[in-house]
């Protein structure tokens, strides 16, 4: 059983997590993208954290989309502090 650390839920059970700004490391913020599920299957939950469609993605999940860049947010690079790499 895994608990969500954003929502305190069993992240199998519940339907969406907390609705919350992403914050990104300039200080700006942008409201997360909602799971939209796939047009042939739009009834499907996530395959990681099993949220509904129209719901907000668990901590850390996979499939979750940057609301900057549309990319793939825990890989997308908009959340790395500037000049972290360099």
């Amino acid at each position: 059983m895994a608990i969500c650390q954003w929502c305190n839920q069993e992240m199998m059970k519940a339907d969406s997590c907390k609705e919350e700004d992403v914050e990104f490391p300039d200080g700006s913020k942008l409201p997360q993208v909602p799971y939209e599920a796939l047009s042939d299957y739009p009834d499907a939950r996530c395959g990681d954290c099993n949220v509904k469609p129209g719901g907000f993605h668990h901590a850390g999940c996979d499939m979750e989309r940057c609301p900057k860049c549309g990319g793939q947010l825990i890989s997308c690079g908009c959340l790395d502090e500037e000049g972290e790499f360099e």
